[in-house]
């Protein structure tokens, strides 16, 4: 009977002490946005031109190399900007005077810290483009599968967008679009690489 009783005393022991070991454990990350929330902040981004899906530039976006992007869905800008493609490389360009131009259309990511930074280097921030946090319109890719319509579903939240600050006054002669394809009917094909790449000269 003696035996007995140790021997319970022993498995309860034995439970008492992997219970406190359970909780005693840090929690577990069970998704990859928990991870970088810990380890690197997310920064929401609106963008507009090669950097889209399908544009000549989006490589950058899905390249974990340069951290992590996911895209969350569609952008429209509350206010009005022109959006223009100029240079002798077609690059649209998200001129910063509002209140001229269109809404114009775009798609939001969440970025981390790494990605962002590999971002303003493209886009020459500060030198070059300018990003600032404006509010903006997301209709969520969730939302969109259901059939709804982007003034459906849209709802407002505060992204970074890269603006040409500066710019020859010129540049608001010409076409401004609502959204930007590469491949669009206007047939100004982007054509800028690393090795020759826009200059403020090519803009002031």
């Amino acid at each position: 009977m003696l035996l007995h009783i140790a021997t319970v005393a022993v498995l309860v022991n034995i439970a008492i002490i992997e219970l406190d070991s359970f909780y005693s454990l840090p929690p577990k990350k069970n998704s990859d946005i928990d991870f970088l929330s810990d380890e690197s902040p997310l920064h929401r981004v609106f963008v507009y031109g090669t950097l889209k899906r399908g544009e000549p530039n989006h490589g950058l976006m899905k390249d974990t190399a340069h951290g992590y992007a996911k895209f969350l869905g569609l952008g429209k800008t509350t206010i009005q900007y022109p959006l223009v493609i100029a240079t002798k490389y077609n690059i649209p360009f998200l001129l910063k005077k509002p209140n001229t131009g269109n809404y114009v259309f775009g798609e939001i990511y969440d970025v981390d810290s790494n990605m962002l930074k590999r971002l303003d280097e493209l886009e020459e921030h500060p030198k070059l483009y300018e990003r600032t946090e404006e509010t903006v319109l997301l209709a969520s890719k969730a939302a969109l599968k259901l059939g709804k319509t982007f003034e459906e579903v849209n709802e407002s939240t505060k992204a970074w967008i890269y603006f040409l600050p500066k710019f020859k006054s010129s540049l608001l002669d010409g076409a401004m679009y609502e959204s930007y394809s590469n491949n669009g009917s206007h047939g100004l094909k982007y054509c800028e690489n690393y090795e020759e790449a826009a200059s403020l000269d090519d803009v002031l």
